[in-house]
């Protein structure tokens, strides 16, 4: 799913997406004009390895996501909080790879 930047209002947006067993929804807020601020929750059910011992088990995932994308190149500026950015560079948001990138994350914690 892709959402134009120039599309998105500053009072929000509805999206949602799904991967696999895993959806994604939420809202989609402009902060700027080149960032848009995304407040969801990812739940669903994630095939994982037990750190371990190796074995396969589903992972239940329930987060509260907050993400923000960036319009091009995003720089901060000195004594801002640390945000979490994803970049994009074609005038719109892949909520899919924000969905991907957010999984990977989750899924880089240690799990048993």
């Amino acid at each position: 799913m892709n959402i134009e930047f120039k599309k998105i209002p500053a009072n929000g947006i509805h999206f949602e997406t799904s991967l696999g067993d895993i959806r994604f929804f939420g809202e989609a807020i402009k902060t700027s004009k080149t960032m848009v601020k995304c407040i969801g929750v990812i739940e669903g059910n994630l095939p994982h390895l037990c750190d371990r011992c190796a074995e396969s088990f589903k992972l239940m995932v329930n987060e509260r996501v907050e993400v923000f994308a960036s319009e091009g190149l995003y720089e901060d500026n000195e004594g801002e909080e640390l945000l979490n950015v994803i970049e994009f560079f074609d005038g719109s948001i892949d909520i899919d790879t924000m969905l991907q990138s957010e999984i990977e994350a989750f899924k880089s914690d240690y799990h048993y």
